[in-house]
């Protein structure tokens, strides 16, 4: 039987879970990803490549260390790549909590107006009950011998009121019958009835006389037959 071969390494003589590169891949990532989340959230750039460069320093040490364990150490291209994948990841952690600190920051912000808000919230409502408690105190008073005065009065005046309203609507109504008989009565020239024919007014035609006017002379008060200037001779 042929001995089993390693999918990792593409080594006979294990399978690829007893793989040791596969082995170190494992050992090395959890030692980088424990040691980044101790780091800091605000380190720059420079100071992320310096940890996780001390993190492939550690890892090698630790290789060195357990080479009897684990077997042949990391190469240069694993630790490349590794490293880059850690990078890449490190800095996508680095983008969403500089996101959530910015939310943050505007959550706080938020938070502040409605904690001024609030006081002002307070303040009106103690201003509000303190002017239920007046005027609570006020209705609960006795009235003084004044008000009593003064409420009679208005009471006198309102009836008062009352009574020139009626009085004035009464006026109405017997003006209105006033206007209603003086419309229906004749006057007293006006004899219309059975019986009786008005009064022919017959009109005189006027002689209208009309003045003699003179052609030749051009004058009223005279006929041409009569004219003297006419008749009278030339000089």
């Amino acid at each position: 039987m042929d001995p089993p071969t390693c999918f990792e390494c593409n080594k006979s003589g294990h399978i690829k879970v007893d793989c040791p590169q596969l082995k170190k891949k494992k050992l090395f990532k959890k030692k980088a990803l424990k040691a980044w989340h101790l780091s800091d959230d605000e380190s720059s750039d420079d100071e992320v490549t310096e940890q996780v460069a001390n993190i492939c320093f550690m890892a090698l040490s630790d290789d060195e260390d357990s080479e009897n364990e684990v077997g042949d150490s990391y190469t240069f291209g694993e630790l490349q790549f590794a490293f880059d994948e850690l990078l890449v990841e490190f800095k996508k952690k680095c983008s969403q909590c500089s996101l959530l600190k910015k939310n943050m920051t505007s959550i706080e912000k938020e938070k502040e107006l409605l904690v001024v808000e609030n006081e002002h919230l307070k303040s009106d409502i103690a201003i509000l009950e303190h002017e239920l408690a007046k005027k609570d105190n006020d209705i609960a008073k006795p009235t003084s011998p004044s008000d009593i005065t003064l409420e009679k009065e208005i009471e006198s005046l309102r009836e008062k009121n009352v009574n020139l309203e009626k009085s004035f609507s009464k006026f109405i109504i017997g003006s209105k019958k006033l206007e209603e008989m003086l419309g229906n009565q004749r006057s007293y020239l006006d004899k219309t009835g059975i019986g009786y024919a008005p009064l022919e007014v017959k009109t005189k035609l006027k002689k209208t006389r009309k003045r003699p006017h003179c052609t030749y002379y051009n004058k009223m008060g005279h006929t041409r037959n009569k004219c003297f200037r006419r008749i009278a001779p030339n000089p």
